[in-house]
Order: structure tokens, then C-alpha cells, then sequence
């Protein structure tokens, strides 16, 4: 487990007003996390859909890629695929990402988006189904086909929680609420000073720069925006424990009923 130790160490080049404000994100997280109900308790429970949007979500650094690479393996062991949405993002891809990875990355036109990597390809106003602001200066949009999709297979989707909520009891693009038909999981580290230590250790040689120091804060932030969120809407949770990703992957894997 991890120490407020571990933690004060990495922060040594934070100012100390922002060094305290971390650490009461941390136990801000163990309230929130206390309040979440554990997926593998309505695993029994869960309705199984044979059409509908599995999702995930979960606080930045809960370690979401990691666990749905597991998911997947699972899957593939029996023989399941689980086709995903790919989100259109507007910001700028980081070194490393491509095309659908972890978006598809486009620039605004007049009349919607060109997906930058494949220029030949245009989204028009109509081919979307929610247009919303994941982050600031991160715009997303959901595509209909995809939506269609949904409504005849079972699909994954990977965002904000505020997004889910909103689709899940909202009629849009004449597409009707999806309800039940919408199945969430929350992700979490299993501690917050657990969550804190994952999210500064990704780049250590980073974290004396001030503008580094600022996206940490925003990540920290809209991270219990989106937790305080699940917790008020009863969202099952799985934990992510160090080492244990194979076991919260066997837990998401039993709750969407796969």
C-alpha cells in the first residue's frame, strides 16, 4: 500500500499551497471511494443485454487501458469480441498516439470534422450523435453509426462520467434514453493516496515543471468531479489493487454479464 510518504516525496517541487491541495484530493477520494458500491456485489443482480453500450470510466491514473487489455484477453478466450466507439477528439494527438488511438483525431470544419490522419475523411453535423467537452479544450463526439450499432450489438464505450449519465436518461439525435440498456463500471486505485502516487510517478521527470504541475492539479480535479458524480448515482465500482489487474478485469467482465 501506498504512504503519505511516497507521496510527499514526489511532491517536493510543487508549491506548498498546491502540495496541500493534493493531499486533501487524496482523502477527498477515500470519502468518494467509501460511498461506491462494488461491481462484483451486483454481479448476481446485473441484468444481462444482448444489445446496449458497455462502459468504463474512472480517475485518471485508475489504470483503464491496462485493465480492458485484460478484458479483452478474457474475451478472446471465449471467443467474444466486444467492438468499441471511438471517440472524435479535437485536441492534438500526444507523442506515440494515432489514428484511433486513443481517438480519432480531428480538426473542426464548417459543417463538422476532418479526421486529421486520413484526410480524405470528413464527419458532416449529421453523422453525430452528442457533441460534448470532456476536459477543457478537449471536445468529443460520438458518432450515429455507432449509436446504431449499439442498438443491434453490445458495444464499448470509454468516457466522462457525466457524458454517461447524460445519454443513459436523455433522448438525443432521436435515439431514446438507454437506460438499462447502458451499463457503467467506475474504476478506482483502491486508496487515494494509492491514486495520487500512480498519476505523479507517470512521468517523475516531469513534475518540476509548472505547466506539468497544473495539468496534475485539472487531472486531480475533474477526476473527483467525475468520482463525486458515480458515488451520487450509485455506480458500481471495481479496484484496481497493484498487481491485480487480471482479478478487476475478471470482476467487469461478470458484472456487464459477458
Amino acid at each position: 500500500m501506498t504512504t503519505l510518504k511516497e507521496i510527499t516525496s514526489l511532491l517536493e517541487a510543487f508549491p506548498a499551497t498546491d502540495r496541500a491541495i493534493v493531499l486533501s484530493q487524496a482523502k477527498l477520494y477515500d470519502e468518494l471511494l467509501a460511498k461506491l458500491p462494488r461491481a462484483i456485489e451486483f454481479s448476481d443482480k446485473s441484468k444481462t443485454i444482448n444489445a446496449g453500450i458497455l462502459a468504463l470510466n474512472g480517475a485518471s491514473g485508475a489504470g483503464q487501458s491496462y485493465v480492458m487489455k485484460r478484458v479483452e484477453n478474457l474475451l478472446q478466450e471465449r471467443e467474444l469480441t466486444l467492438p468499441r466507439i471511438y471517440l472524435l477528439g479535437t485536441r492534438e494527438p500526444r507523442p506515440g498516439e494515432g489514428h484511433k488511438d486513443p481517438y480519432i483525431f480531428v480538426k473542426e470544419e464548417l459543417d463538422g470534422f476532418q479526421d486529421i490522419h486520413n484526410p480524405d475523411v470528413h464527419y458532416h453535423n449529421e453523422d453525430i450523435y452528442y457533441r460534448y467537452q470532456s476536459r477543457p479544450g478537449a471536445d468529443n463526439a460520438i458518432l450515429l453509426a455507432d449509436i446504431h450499432a449499439a442498438q443491434k450489438n453490445l458495444v464499448y464505450l470509454e468516457t466522462v462520467i457525466p457524458t454517461l449519465l447524460h445519454i443513459k436518461e436523455n433522448e438525443i439525435s432521436g435515439i431514446p434514453p438507454w437506460k438499462d440498456k447502458l451499463k457503467v463500471i467506475y474504476l478506482a486505485a483502491p486508496s487515494g493516496s494509492e491514486w495520487v502516487f500512480r498519476l505523479l510517478n507517470r512521468e517523475p521527470d516531469r513534475l518540476d515543471e509548472e505547466g506539468f504541475q497544473a495539468t496534475i492539479l485539472g487531472r486531480l480535479s475533474s477526476s473527483i468531479s467525475d468520482m463525486r458524480l458515480a458515488a451520487e448515482n450509485n455506480i458500481p465500482c471495481v479496484l484496481n489493487h497493484y498487481g491485480r489487474a487480471e482479478q478487476a478485469a475478471r470482476e467487469i467482465v461478470m458484472f456487464w454479464g459477458l
